[in-house]
């Protein structure tokens, strides 16, 4: 199946297994990746993914760069430390102040000229990005995305590739059920809502991948719609 028939068959329904399920509190832990699943087409509610091992060895290995389990706890790690990056707090100022976007960058980023360079890059990104959430109705002004920011994308995406570093045996459940518990913890600091939550998925997939947010957009009202999402009675994290 090609990736967009993939990304299609997303929409048509919510995969759940009913054989081994999680529940209450483990549940919630477990949604903090609901979109990323539902990208995959994967189970939402167990910590099988249901995908077929050659798909998670190829999303874990070529995607993610896995293959074994020291490179599994760093790219983890990686996920959660990104969020508390600074200096994108910097970039946010630039961008509510871009008459003087210059300054503010010279003035509070590390002198590194490749470290700048890429901090220049994320607000050139957001001049593009955030018009087309507003357009686009996911957004209504940037004020929304200033303390929700990417974490959605990625913590969003720590707790589905642990799910799947857990299938390749490269964490044990234990480590697992203690990461995603501390992704929804986390995650919690910055969206008080599900709703948020998505909002914040899409922005950080939107500033990673450019445009063409149409699929990821329906997805996040798919997961908070429809009547077999476990999100659908859900509205705080």
């Amino acid at each position: 199946m090609g990736f967009f028939s993939k990304f299609l068959n997303s929409f048509k329904s919510i995969r759940l297994n009913d054989k081994n399920r999680v529940n209450g509190y483990l549940l919630d832990h477990l949604l903090v990746g609901s979109m990323y699943a539902e990208q995959q087409s994967a189970y939402l509610n167990s910590y099988e993914t249901g995908l077929n091992k050659s798909d998670i060895i190829k999303l874990v290995e070529t995607y993610w760069g896995i293959s074994d389990q020291d490179q599994a706890i760093e790219i983890l790690q990686n996920l959660h430390t990104r969020n508390q990056d600074e200096d994108i707090d910097v970039v946010y100022k630039a961008f509510e102040n871009s008459e003087n976007y210059v300054d503010i960058l010279r003035s509070n980023l590390p002198n590194e000229e490749d470290v700048f360079e890429y901090y220049l890059n994320l607000f050139r990104t957001l001049k593009n990005v955030v018009p087309e959430l507003i357009e686009q109705k996911v957004i209504t002004d940037f004020t929304q995305l200033k303390k929700i920011k990417d974490s959605g994308w990625n913590y969003g995406r720590g707790v589905f590739l642990a799910r799947c570093c857990y299938e390749l045996d490269y964490i044990s459940e234990k480590e697992l059920i203690e990461y995603l518990a501390k992704s929804h913890k986390e995650l919690k600091k910055y969206c008080s809502t599900w709703k948020e939550y998505t909002i914040s998925y899409i922005f950080g997939r939107a500033v990673w991948g450019g445009g063409n947010n149409a699929g990821i957009i329906e997805i996040a009202y798919n997961l908070l719609n429809n009547s077999q999402s476990p999100l659908k009675n859900k509205t705080y994290i």
